[in-house]
């Protein structure tokens, strides 16, 4: 390419795409035309049509042929339920911690500094991505990183869910002193407060969803 820059890989046009569309750069239910998104990433369509299938079996991406293709609308049962099972697992991952007597303060420290950061700056984009780094050390310090790593492809539709909560409101404050009231229940062996914020935190239930649903009638799946 001109000036020397190198051309984005395949993984690279799809992670972009990917990325535009859980941080709502691509709002749910927005055209996506495979010739705007190459010019924009200086690539051939070929790439960016791989990206679109791939997303599509990910249901981030509805392809209609003959209409077009579109973001994905939120899918809240979708949501709800992926946020449940791991809900489920990470309470147990917890306990094993708790028994465990883990030290895990050192290493998600990092990640509570780069939420705070990103809550001073009102970075939903930045919060979300640290929000996932923390507990995955959680999953990681308790010997059980595959099951992050199962569990995580699907967990990315709740990305899109929890950015539009916390557009335009306190709520990654909130979630920041609720990562550090786990790590603190967590050192202290208090399992019930601990099992009570994270009933809190994870919203399984999703209490927003109604505001939201009024909010942004358009982004949802209609029931």
């Amino acid at each position: 390419m001109a000036g020397g820059k190198a051309r984005m890989t395949k993984q690279q046009v799809y992670e972009t795409i990917r990325d535009h569309i859980l941080f709502l750069d691509y709002r749910p239910g927005e055209t996506l035309s495979d010739v705007k998104i190459a010019e924009e990433l200086h690539v051939s369509r070929t790439p960016v049509r791989e990206a679109l299938l791939i997303l599509q079996r990910e249901k981030l991406v509805d392809i209609y042929p003959q209409s077009g293709t579109f973001v994905a609308l939120l899918d809240l049962d979708l949501i709800r339920e992926t946020i449940y099972i791991r809900h489920i697992l990470e309470l147990d991952i917890l306990q094993i911690l708790m028994e465990k007597k883990a030290n895990v303060r050192p290493k998600a420290e990092r990640y509570l500094y780069l939420q705070s950061l990103a809550v001073e700056e009102n970075n939903q984009r930045e919060y979300v991505k640290n929000d996932h780094l923390f507990h995955q050390v959680l999953f990681e310090e308790a010997g059980h990183g595959m099951e992050w790593d199962i569990i995580h492809p699907n967990y990315q539709h709740t990305i899109r869910y929890h950015m539009l909560d916390f557009l335009n409101s306190d709520l990654i404050g909130t979630s920041l002193a609720e990562h550090r009231l786990i790590l603190d229940y967590l050192e202290q062996s208090d399992y019930e407060q601990l099992k009570g914020i994270v009933d809190i935190h994870h919203d399984y239930k999703l209490r927003t969803s109604t505001h939201l649903i009024e909010k942004y009638p358009d982004y949802f799946v209609r029931p």
